[in-house]
């Protein structure tokens, strides 16, 4: 199995910064090292990795080069949405990898047992996703946030990344015409990976994510994070 991972870090971390804080989340030192190190220490470890490629924001390309130089990295430019880093990322997958792990490195507390996990299904599948049930009770609501319908939470499921692809699947999902046809049927941005290959027709299988697999998105996470690193 050889596995190519694509990191996600060209974020602008709206949410995150605040007025007395301007670094973006990716950036942010915990316990003597970036969030970003964090899910490139997991990847790094693991054997089947032969390639792995950091999205980043143009402006950030020394930085991030100076700060990752000890790891073997490929940085590459992102885009403006997260589809368009993640197409840039593709293109540049060597041609002997077979699959594709799609990562946000706002996730930092990604471990080996999760990547396993992925990794012995997508023998079986066109990708893999690990996610969580939801626990709390889900309501539809319109415009003016009145209560349409109440749902059946055992459907619904909370996904994470890291996302794991064939090597095929990637190829078909990410190219300009695929990502176009569907931005405009849906008239929104498309947000996660697997949800391409979901609208593509390929089988998406979701296994057990894990709940400290949070994803950085406000100051209020990075204190869960840290609560989590202090008590394993």
């Amino acid at each position: 199995m050889r596995l190519a991972v694509i990191l996600l870090a060209a974020g602008k971390s709206k949410r995150f910064k605040t007025k007395k804080n301007d670094i973006k989340k990716q950036f942010v030192v915990i316990q003597n090292k970036s969030l970003i190190e964090y899910s490139l220490d997991t990847f790094s470890k693991i054997p089947y990795v032969k390639q792995i490629i950091v999205v980043v924001a143009k402006n950030d390309v020394e930085k991030v080069r100076h700060l990752l130089r000890k790891y073997n990295i490929e940085i590459i430019i992102g885009g403006k949405q997260r589809y368009n880093s993640v197409c840039n990322g593709v293109k540049v997958i060597d041609k002997n990898i077979d699959y594709v792990l799609i990562h946000d490195a706002a996730r930092p507390l990604v471990n080996k047992d999760l990547v396993f996990r992925c990794l012995q299904k997508i023998k079986y599948y066109d990708c893999v996703i690990p996610a969580v049930p939801v626990t709390d009770t889900i309501k539809i609501v319109n415009k003016n946030h009145e209560v349409v319908q109440t749902v059946d939470r055992k459907k619904f499921f909370l996904v994470q990344t890291p996302q794991v692809f064939k090597k095929n699947v990637i190829d078909k999902i990410y190219s300009e015409k695929i990502i176009n046809k569907w931005t405009k049927k849906l008239q929104y941005d498309i947000t996660d990976d697997a949800q391409l290959a979901e609208l593509e027709g390929f089988t998406v299988k979701i296994v057990p994510g894990e709940k400290k697999n949070i994803k950085i998105t406000t100051q209020q996470d990075l204190q869960l994070m840290k609560f989590y690193l202090t008590h394993k």
